[in-house]
């Protein structure tokens, strides 16, 4: 009651809740009138685990994921390959974006499908907000669905297809809007022009529900070497956006210094000039040397970094670099780190690099291993969660496969500890499962997977085929609890030296213990853990048994 009384507006149930339950919900709330809403700023991104408001600060957004320009991007896209953007993604971030753009257009490629497993993909590697750049409303539905938090859309602009299309968009799916100053006849030369098309996409937003705050205006930055008064107009329009209109800026920098020598320093400058006139985010290579001096120099000279320790560490960062690393150079990972990060194609690229030096087994036991434990216990103390965890195996999959290509069958049979997986029988869910899989099989175990919904007699034809010392089950829902139960008698009755760990969101370890489970296992690693404390119990038996 204490929180109805807070403000609390919804309260319900998930798997294991009856009428009881939401019963008691519902007197506890009693006739509690919920407080009203307060209004709040909207300007907020959000990915499922961080925020970022777009006020007294400045903002920086990564422009590196975008095939134009980038040949490197545009041909591992349409080779099917994510991992060149998963590696920019997490560069970016390293190098302080604070949100990443993502454009995928290629010519000739299905973008909404593209577009929607790139979000995918990136939002398991990075905790970052996304910035979902597309001019097909359909690749921009499709991403926004896909996405879990509240995304910046970019964009839409004055012409009439194009808020008939992405106000929508913005309204169902709640994204920040960033809007172009242009419409059918292009993009006006004078900064009065640009206002009018920035005030009628105000008002058409507002129809939809759509707030000032729920926008971004991008005024343009049009290139200098073409326009000689470029920059001051777009200087002048974006102060007067927000001066007149009450609304926040947002801008392409780099624009300006196309088709000029040293782009990067007169970027830099145009973009310190930007940020004096209040800009409220900027769309940047973050790897750029002079832009990120700018940017840690801006913060500090407006009391933006406490103790100017942001710009401290950053030159004495500068100052511990060897030269060259000016205009985003790639950095360069090891193998630990390709796995820890989720690269899967680096990770197997330089697993065969390695292994031309180091003996198959040598590496899985010194780089491997000790990477994949790195990700286990960075998952357990709640460093990473869930998605990274995934992706770090996965990554280690495609190492091992490297290892598996210079490793003898009967090396890899001798290392082998089968396990057999599977989901009760009535349960459709195996998430759990195969992520337990995959980290089982990562580990060095051999996996006999019997996929979900399994009767209790085919668990056991499995165990006593493969000969198993370890069992693992999974259930999901409450009304499938019974057949684990069930199964475990079977097992214990029938092959009593099967050991049982199992797992599930419905389980606790007293009720695993209730229901004769050996081991309960909160998530994929400690079945791992519990795993690698059988294998190593079952060597000296196995040993003298040899012998």
């Amino acid at each position: 009651s204490g929180l109805f009384a807070k403000g609390l507006r919804l309260a319900g149930g998930c798997c294991g809740t009856t009428l009881a339950h939401i019963r008691a919900l519902r007197e506890a709330g009693g006739n509690a009138v919920p407080l009203p809403l307060r209004a709040r700023d909207a300007a907020v991104a959000a990915s499922a685990s961080r925020s970022v408001r777009f006020g007294e600060e400045p903002v920086l957004v990564g422009e590196r994921i975008n095939p134009s320009g980038r040949k490197a991007l545009r041909t591992s896209l349409q080779n099917g390959d994510l991992s060149y953007l998963l590696r920019e993604a997490l560069a970016q971030e390293e190098e302080g974006a604070e949100i990443l753009d993502v454009n995928v257009g290629v010519p000739g490629l299905d973008e909404p499908r593209l577009l929607r497993d790139a979000v995918e993909n990136l939002q398991a590697v990075t905790r970052l907000p996304l910035q979902i750049d597309s001019a097909d409303p359909a690749a921009l539905a499709g991403a926004l669905r896909a996405y879990h938090g509240r995304a910046v859309i970019n964009s839409v602009s004055g012409k009439e297809e194009s808020l008939e299309a992405v106000l929508p968009l913005a309204k169902r799916y709640g994204g920040l809007l960033v809007a172009l100053t242009l419409d059918e006849q292009g993009i006006p030369d004078t900064a009065e022009g640009r206002l009018a098309i920035a005030a009628r996409i105000l008002e058409r937003g507002a129809a939809f529900g759509l707030r000032r705050d729920d926008f971004l205006f991008d005024v343009l930055t049009m290139p200098i070497s073409a326009m000689p008064g470029a920059a001051l107009l777009t200087l002048e329009t974006m102060e007067r956006i927000r001066k007149e209109l009450g609304c926040r800026t947002v801008l392409g920098v780099s624009n300006v210094s196309f088709g000029l020598p040293q782009r990067e320093r007169l970027t830099a400058a145009f973009l310190a000039a930007a940020l004096e006139r209040g800009l409220s985010a900027a769309i940047v290579n973050p790897g750029s040397r002079p832009v990120r001096e700018v940017w840690r120099c801006h913060k500090a000279l407006h009391a933006m970094d406490p103790n100017c320790g942001a710009y401290i560490s950053f030159m004495e960062e500068r100052g511990a670099e060897a030269a060259g690393t000016e205009g985003g150079e790639k950095k360069q990972y090891s193998l630990k780190d390709a796995i820890y990060k989720g690269l899967n194609n680096e990770a197997y690229a330089l697993a065969n690099e390695q292994l031309q030096t180091i003996p198959p087994l040598e590496l899985i036991e010194t780089e491997l291993i000790p990477a994949l434990n790195e990700a286990g216990v960075a998952f357990e103390e709640k460093r990473i969660y869930l998605p990274q965890l995934l992706m770090s195996a996965e990554a280690a999959g495609r190492a091992f496969d490297a290892v598996k290509e210079h490793l003898p069958a009967k090396a890899e049979e001798e290392d082998a500890f089968p396990v057999v997986l599977a989901t009760v029988q009535g349960d459709i869910h195996d998430i759990g499962k195969n992520i337990c899989r995959l980290l089982l099989e990562n580990y060095g175990f051999s996996v006999k997977d019997l996929g979900k919904d399994v009767a209790p007699e085919t668990v056991l034809a499995a165990v006593r085929e493969w000969k198993a010392p370890l069992l693992g089950l999974s259930a999901l829902m409450t009304t499938t609890v019974p057949a684990m139960a069930a199964t475990i008698r079977l097992i214990h009755r029938e092959a009593p030296d099967c050991r049982i760990v199992v797992g599930g969101a419905v389980l606790t370890e007293d009720y695993a213990a209730s229901i004769g489970a050996d081991h309960y296992a909160p998530d994929a690693m400690a079945t791992v853990r519990y795993a690698e404390r059988l294998r190593e119990a079952a060597r000296p038996r196995q040993e003298t048994s040899e012998r």
